[in-house]
């Protein structure tokens, strides 16, 4: 082991050689430039000062700050002096008392409310029956009497003081009533009474008892069923008035409905009396209106036929006078038109003659103008030319001849006389005219 442990002296330990060996941070350390600063060493005493002096500062701000003490709204401060052991209330806010000289209690002073488990108990009424009542108590700590009555007053006042005297109270008010109308209407009655009770006790331990009311009032299964028939009988018998009084009503109703009946019809009867001699008399007043009325009427139809009559009479004066006139006026017209007729037929007969002479008179000078006219009145489409080598009947031939072979016309030969043509044309306008 010693071989072991020594070297030689020529040879070095590595970890001796490591640790003689600078590290590369202090190496670069070593190559930053130092600047020349120098910290000033305080003396010892003073710096022991300073020290004391920042721990008393610190120490009186840890001491100011738990001296501070806060009462919350709706609480009381209960201070108790450590030295002398005197009382003192704070009221709600923030106070400066050192914990080492006072002690704090905060106590409650706002409205708190009994109910749920702490406010059921069972209660005895006065046929012995027994019965669980909650009760809802709204109380408070009296702030005018918490320094004389607080070191009476127990940790948990609802539980420990309030609920048994509520109960006390409660059991000894409640054999005075009966269960029956306890349940029905005596249950006000019943919590005034025991809270009356209650309160004063309270009282006495600066406690006030501000309202009392009952809840739920529950009664045993058995006395429960048993007031259920019982309700449930006189139920069936105020059932049953009800019905009696009812039935007596609807008879008392038919009475009095067939009385109404029978007065209706008295009464519809002599009103329908009363009606028909009003209408008796109204008929024979208004029959010697209706006499005189049809007196007056047949004298103004009298009077109105003859004056139909009269109307008539001249009517038929006037229309045989109308017809006298009109059968003059047509006799008249008639001459008149006869005289018209003769005239015309005079002047046609003067004309149609005076027409003749003077066809005579042309054809005697033209016999060629016969065969033309009969010519023009075959056809329109007929062209007739007069022609001096062919007498009047070969003419007519000769047309009569081309009519019946389909021929429409009759060429002129151009040599043909004109004074010819225009005889022939004038005699056929003359012609057509008449």
């Amino acid at each position: 082991m010693e071989s072991k442990s020594a070297a030689s002296p020529g040879e070095t330990d590595p970890q001796e050689k490591s640790r003689d060996e600078p590290s590369l941070a202090r190496r670069l350390f070593e190559k930053l430039p130092r600047p020349d600063f120098r910290v000033p060493r305080l003396p010892r005493r003073r710096t022991f000062l300073v020290l004391l002096a920042l721990g008393a500062a610190l120490l009186l701000w840890l001491a100011g700050r738990s001296s501070f003490e806060t009462v919350q709204p709706g609480f009381l401060g209960v201070c108790v002096n450590r030295l002398t052991g005197s009382l003192a209330a704070l009221p709600p806010g923030t106070h400066f008392r050192p914990p080492a000289l006072f002690e704090i209690h905060a106590v409650r002073v706002s409205d708190q409310l009994l109910s749920g488990e702490a406010g059921q108990f069972q209660i005895a009424t006065k046929e012995g029956v027994i019965a669980r009542v909650a009760v809802q108590a709204r109380w408070a700590i009296d702030a005018r009497r918490i320094l004389a009555k607080w070191a009476a007053l127990p940790a948990d006042p609802a539980r420990e003081l309030v609920a048994p005297v509520l109960f006390a109270s409660f059991r000894a008010a409640a054999p005075r009533y009966e269960v029956t109308r306890l349940v029905s209407e005596k249950r006000e009655e019943l919590a005034l009474a025991a809270s009356a009770d209650a309160r004063a006790r309270l009282a006495e331990s600066g406690i006030l008892l501000k309202e009392v009311l009952i809840g739920d009032l529950l009664l045993p299964p058995e006395f429960e069923k048993g007031r259920l028939a019982m309700v449930d009988e006189v139920q069936s018998t105020e059932r049953m008035d009800v019905t009696l009084k009812r039935k007596a009503k609807e008879v008392e109703e038919t009475r009095l409905t067939a009385e109404a009946g029978k007065a209706k019809q008295v009464q519809e009867a002599e009103a329908a009396a009363a009606q028909r001699v009003i209408a008796a008399r109204a008929e024979a007043d208004a029959m010697k209106h209706v006499l005189a009325l049809k007196e007056k009427q047949i004298r103004q139809k009298r009077l109105e036929a003859e004056a139909e009559r009269e109307t008539r009479i001249e009517r038929a004066r006037a229309e045989a006078d109308a017809l006298r006139i009109q059968s003059l006026a047509e006799a008249e017209r008639r001459k008149s038109m006869a005289d018209a007729e003769a005239y015309a037929i005079r002047a046609t007969s003067l004309a149609q003659f005076e027409g003749l002479e003077r066809e005579a008179e042309l054809v005697s000078a033209h016999p060629l103008i016969i065969p033309k006219t009969f010519a023009d009145r075959l056809s329109d489409r007929v062209q007739v030319i007069l022609a001096p080598s062919i007498g009047g009947e070969a003419f007519t031939g000769e047309i009569v001849k081309r009519v019946v072979n389909g021929q429409t016309a009759v060429e002129e030969p151009a040599d043909g006389p004109p004074r010819q043509a225009r005889t022939a044309r004038a005699a056929r306008g003359a012609s057509r005219a008449n």
